[in-house]
């Protein structure tokens, strides 16, 4: 008996073939290229390969709007991660982790914000919040293409550490119920970008063992704010009416 799939179990099963090369990379080749020259040229050959993939795959079965390229709800998806932005912000502020600015010439300060926008932002929202979002909503319905691409986009950070692994599927979450919300990932494409930026600019590499080990809380009542404004932007993006715009 021939196995039928429909279109966006097939589109599943093809982006999970796309991410196979993954797997012996995340082994063999991540921990010796860590630290050294090579690094950042193949972290960007890896995005342009994944970006390729999934517009090959996407544009087979949909069209650029139906994977989230187009320009619905941008406003409304800068906003609500201007406030998880800003959340994440204070919440480093409250803590011991010492920030500084760390882009110091004008050619790392474009070379940082074209990777991150044309490169890791473009590539995690078209391949997570747009091909796999909208397979699993076609597929199963809203709900599932929340909670699957967020969990999808928590595996991504694998190789990062259990605690990052967490914050992805929580920031994932965030990230899909605006796309839910909005119909689009370009306004995500920019929040994404401006979310990496963000840390990367003003927190040095200290690795994850003194992140863990040594950082202190100076004000848990800051903690508490920046946290309240991540979580209640999620609340707000799960339980308030849809409004005609964002449909």
């Amino acid at each position: 008996m021939k196995l039928q799939l429909t279109r966006p179990q097939s589109a599943l099963v093809e982006l999970g073939i796309l991410f196979l090369p993954g797997i012996p990379a995340l082994i063999w080749l991540w921990t010796p290229l860590s630290g050294t020259e090579w690094n950042t040229p193949v972290q960007a050959a890896v995005y342009v390969y994944l970006i390729a993939g999934a517009l090959f795959i996407g544009l087979r079965r949909w069209n650029w709007n139906q994977l989230g390229l187009n320009r619905q709800g941008i406003g409304f998806a800068l906003a609500c991660g201007a406030v998880v932005i800003l959340g994440r912000l204070i919440v480093l502020l409250a803590t011991s982790i010492p920030l500084s600015f760390q882009f110091a010439t004008l050619d790392r300060i474009i070379g940082e914000t074209v990777y991150y926008f044309l490169l890791v932002g473009l590539c995690e929202e078209l391949v997570f919040r747009g091909l796999m979002y909208r397979a699993l909503d076609e597929w199963r319905g809203t709900r599932w293409a929340i909670w699957g691409s967020s969990l999808g986009f928590g595996l991504f950070h694998l190789g990062h550490g259990d605690p990052t692994i967490v914050v992805a599927v929580f920031i994932g979450a965030l990230f899909a119920a605006i796309r839910w919300r909005t119909g689009g990932i370009v306004g995500l494409i920019v929040v994404h970008a401006l979310y990496d930026l963000s840390v990367v600019a003003i927190v040095p590499d200290l690795g994850m063992d003194y992140l863990i080990g040594q950082v202190q809380i100076h004000s848990w009542f800051l903690v508490a704010i920046g946290y309240a404004m991540m979580i209640g932007t999620g609340i707000y993006l799960w339980k308030a009416p849809l409004q005609k715009q964002f449909m």
